[in-house]
């Protein structure tokens, strides 16, 4: 038996708004974070949680800040509290942009200790010494100190970075 030829074409198939993989989101109030920190978030739709529970729009979600690259700020958010219930709610926040993470322009400290950073501020320790004299050795000592401490400082101010991200930003949670 012959098999006919199919007469249709094939098309793109579109993605329904219900199929989205993100959920629209905002940050609930102007909030000044750095790595570590807690950020209070406002869902803008209803959704689910990871096991089929319905959320309401409205509802205060919370994620933690796990770093600040540049000019964004990642954050991890790992579950949420329903009616006094701990789901799992495993979602990372994009911009709009769908970028990863909050876009926080003219972040001048982060780019400045990045590149700091990449200058060698916090790398190894450094060592001035080799065939000099015991005054020279004492002198080279303590300018090693010196240094070292520097770096030491200055790599601690990387974990200290705050940023300031201002109340309703819209932001999308995308399934971590």
């Amino acid at each position: 038996p012959e098999e006919t030829p199919r007469r249709g074409f094939n098309s793109v198939r579109l993605v329904r708004q219900d199929e989205r993989n993100v959920i629209r989101a905002f940050v609930h109030s102007t909030q000044t974070v750095m790595v570590g920190a807690t950020l209070k978030m406002q869902l803008a739709e209803n959704c689910l949680t990871d096991d089929g529970q319905r959320i309401r729009k409205g509802t205060p979600v919370f994620g933690e800040v796990t770093g600040i690259d540049g000019e964004r700020v990642l954050v991890k958010i790992t579950s949420v509290n329903l009616a006094g219930n701990i789901l799992p709610f495993e979602k990372e926040v994009y911009s709009e942009d769908a970028m990863e993470g909050i876009y926080v322009p003219g972040n001048a400290k982060a780019e400045t200790i990045k590149e700091a950073e990449a200058a060698g501020v916090s790398g190894t320790n450094t060592s001035i010494s080799g065939g000099l004299d015991m005054g020279s050795q004492i002198v080279a000592g303590a300018a090693n100190s010196v240094i070292n401490a520097t770096k030491s400082a200055a790599s601690k101010n990387i974990r200290k970075i705050k940023v300031t991200i201002k109340t309703n930003y819209r932001i999308l949670l995308k399934d971590a």
